[in-house]
């Protein structure tokens, strides 16, 4: 039998090139430790960008150190550099401290007490807050789609207690809402000027861009500024569905925030025509949309700089 004949030269070509290329790599111990951090960072992004950001966000439980910055939209963003709101002011109380929804931008921040303060002056209480954002923002697990960007935060129509509150009142203290038992019209033994003149002081800060109420809410403040011929700061009251036992007030972009993206402006109108009769044609003006949570919402479906931010 003949035998089988097998060019010898490339074979050699082939295994010396393997015992060259193998040496290279065993030798080259720098050139190995970058494709091994390579393929890490690889790997890690890859997993971060298919996990659900108000997974992310709310694990951390503390801020960046950084300077403050709020980035992205309302409900698309995050926050560098929060500052924290303590839970006890002679000027308010914040409930649910457990949740660690207290940080905002330090705009946020100054505004509330400053706002808070004046209310005090004023009226003889202090205020009742509900949440702002989650220390580096973000979306959350529940309660709201915004609250991303540290510029947002829900205020209760309550007075404040004269005495402080205790941890359980804080975590337990369920605020009334000022609509009537029907959700149709508001309810006259809660509603009074007090009501009236929180929200007008609310929108004296310029940074103010907008407050949200529910429609019954703005239309009761429509009735009392005409007849006090007070129209003109109502444009920043906005009628959304919800908000019966709170306001929500959303601060514009800081000018330092470059990469933070401001609502469109609001109508230099009272607000109180076409508008807020769509709202009252709807059946129910208890519930918003707001508050459900789209889960799907990936890390990689905010800005970048979010991604790092998370990962500070």
């Amino acid at each position: 039998m003949e035998k089988l004949r097998f060019p010898k030269k490339p074979l050699l070509q082939r295994l010396k090139l393997i015992i060259k290329l193998r040496s290279a790599l065993m030798t080259s111990f720098s050139a190995k430790l970058i494709l091994f951090i390579l393929i890490f960072l690889f790997d890690i992004n890859l997993v971060l960008s298919k996990e659900y950001a108000s997974e992310i966000f709310f694990k951390i439980r503390t801020e960046t150190n950084s300077e403050a910055k709020s980035i992205g939209s309302y409900s698309k963003g995050c926050l560098a550099g929060a500052e924290y709101l303590p839970n006890h002011s002679l000027h308010y109380e914040a409930l649910k401290p457990s949740r660690n929804r207290f940080w905002g931008h330090p705009n946020l921040i100054s505004y509330i007490k400053n706002t808070s303060k004046e209310v005090f002056e004023t009226h003889g209480n202090g205020l009742i807050l509900g949440d702002l954002s989650m220390p580096r923002g973000g979306p959350m697990p529940y309660g709201h789609k915004s609250h991303q960007t540290g510029l947002d935060v829900d205020i209760f129509y309550e007075r404040k207690p004269d005495l402080a509150m205790n941890r359980f009142e804080l975590e337990t203290f369920k605020p009334r809402s000022v609509l009537s038992p029907n959700q149709r019209e508001i309810n006259e033994d809660l509603w009074s000027d007090y009501h009236y003149d929180l929200l007008k002081i609310a929108t004296k800060d310029d940074r103010v861009t907008r407050i949200f109420v529910n429609p019954l809410i703005k239309k009761e403040l429509c009735v009392m500024a005409e007849e006090k011929n007070d129209m003109d700061w109502l444009k920043k009251m906005r009628p959304w569905a919800g908000h019966y036992n709170h306001f929500h007030v959303r601060l514009s972009c800081p000018k330092n925030s470059e990469l933070c993206i401001n609502q469109a402006d609001v109508n230099n109108s009272s607000g109180c025509g076409s508008e807020l009769d769509f709202w009252m044609k709807k059946d129910k003006l208890f519930e918003s949309n707001s508050t459900k949570i789209r889960k799907w919402m990936l890390l990689s479906d905010l800005p970048k700089s979010c991604r790092k931010i998370s990962m500070e």
